[in-house]
């Protein structure tokens, strides 16, 4: 329905109060009479409304059109396997949030490798654990000292009886992705409490199956134990989650490196990590609105934890890093944040907070993350993958992250947040 055709038929009920209509918007279909001007008025302000919303913009793709690189890359959007997710953040006058979804290609049936944002779930469901245990009587919080040793008999690096806390091992999972600190927080959770805590939550396309590489102790068992020498950590036999095979993307190029050679053959994903686009946005959007979207405390997290989550999630990297990474150069004041800044190694606008998770592995890259500009008042949730593996071998390390990558998420996150400037 063009607007000079709503303008005709609009004028024709001020001309004659009493007149048959015939409305063929997707909208509205059917029959109406009005004999009143004072329903013809509402007639209209419903309509404009309603073809208001009709030509409502895609926000996704307006980003495309802006910019020439982000164009190109959409040109083969089915070679590099994008999948984006984008929720518009406004606020009504009571400051509650609205939520308006977008999505681009995002397909639960086909596999991306979720790589390392899958450590976010399992943060939330070490914080879940430790209420459940604090709830049985166990003396145990975020900031309790734990002792973490291994069977492990060969000599090694790593102390045994290492004592931490579990808001240590958690800040250094957000602030530089540490392997070995997640690997440690996923013997203390358990590969099934992972499992069946996600899909109960409605999380039916997340599941946890291995530790993280590269880690030299990636085998290894941790046993967790209070101070007092009480063992808190669940290493029961794993349960491999096999996925679907009907799901598309379980197999991985055309060659694998292996052994230290390459040979041919794809690489199969289908009892490796997963972590949906879909899955992880929704999660997310519970994290920084649990009040709103998680009325039901499906995690049993508390103020308190919400706030720890978020806290951590926002951190760049010079504000809160420890010692033990301090002296890496590697890790760059914006260090684990594709979304805004790219590759860029300065923050130049600290008013814009990055609540995030991302991950890299296999040609995968992915980010999941709440944006907010506090002096501005512009805030959205954005989650996108793309793969980029040119040679189609796995595993090789050769990849386009710096070139093709690391440059779309950051420019698909400032082209979104461009267009809510404006």
């Amino acid at each position: 329905m063009n607007r000079s055709y709503l303008g005709d038929r609009l004028l024709e009920h001020l001309l004659n109060n009493e007149v048959l209509l015939i409305i063929k918007t997707p909208q509205l279909r059917g029959f109406f009479i009005f004999d009143t001007m004072r329903n013809v008025y509402v007639l209209i302000i419903s309509l404009l409304l309603l073809i208001g919303c009709s030509f409502s913009p895609d926000p996704i793709k307006s980003a495309f059109k802006k910019d020439e690189f982000l164009k190109k890359i959409v040109k083969d959007k089915d070679k590099y396997e994008l999948q984006i997710a984008f929720t518009e953040i406004s606020r009504n006058k009571d400051g509650e949030p609205i939520f308006k979804d977008f999505e681009f290609q995002v397909d639960e049936n086909k596999y991306f490798y979720p790589a390392s944002t899958t450590k976010l779930p399992i943060v939330v469901l070490t914080l879940d654990k430790i209420n459940k245990l604090r709830s049985s009587g166990i003396n145990i919080t975020l900031k309790s000292k734990i002792l973490i040793s291994s069977n492990y008999s060969e000599k090694n690096e790593i102390q045994l009886d290492t004592i931490t806390s579990f808001q240590n091992l958690i800040a250094d999972v957000f602030l530089v992705s540490d392997n070995y600190s997640s690997n440690i927080l996923i013997d203390f959770i358990g590969y099934n409490y992972f499992n069946t805590k996600m899909s109960h939550a409605g999380f039916k396309n997340t599941y946890l199956n291995h530790k993280f590489n590269p880690d030299p102790y990636v085998n290894i068992d941790w046993l967790i134990k209070t101070v007092d020498k009480q063992l808190i950590s669940s290493n029961q036999d794993q349960i491999i989650v096999t996925a679907n095979q009907n799901i598309s993307g379980l197999k991985k190029g055309e060659n694998k490196f292996q052994d230290g050679r390459i040979v041919s053959g794809s690489l199969d994903f289908s009892q490796k990590n997963r972590h949906s686009i879909r899955d992880m946005h929704n999660l997310l959007k519970r994290i920084i609105f649990p009040s709103k979207l998680d009325k039901e405390n499906v995690f049993n997290l508390n103020v308190e934890d919400y706030d720890f989550l978020r806290y951590w999630m926002s951190r760049y990297t010079y504000e809160d890093l420890g010692d033990k990474f301090r002296t890496d150069k590697k890790y760059f004041d914006s260090y684990n944040k594709f979304f805004i800044h790219g590759s860029d190694t300065v923050v130049n606008n600290r008013n814009i907070r990055v609540y995030n998770k991302l991950g890299q592995a296999y040609g995968t890259s992915v980010d999941n993350a709440y944006i907010r500009n506090y002096q501005d008042d512009i805030e959205f949730v954005l989650t996108a993958t793309i793969y980029t593996n040119k040679n189609k071998t796995i595993n090789d390390n050769v990849y386009e992250y710096d070139e093709t990558a690391i440059p779309f998420l950051a420019k698909l996150s400032q082209s979104l947040y461009n267009n809510l400037i404006d």
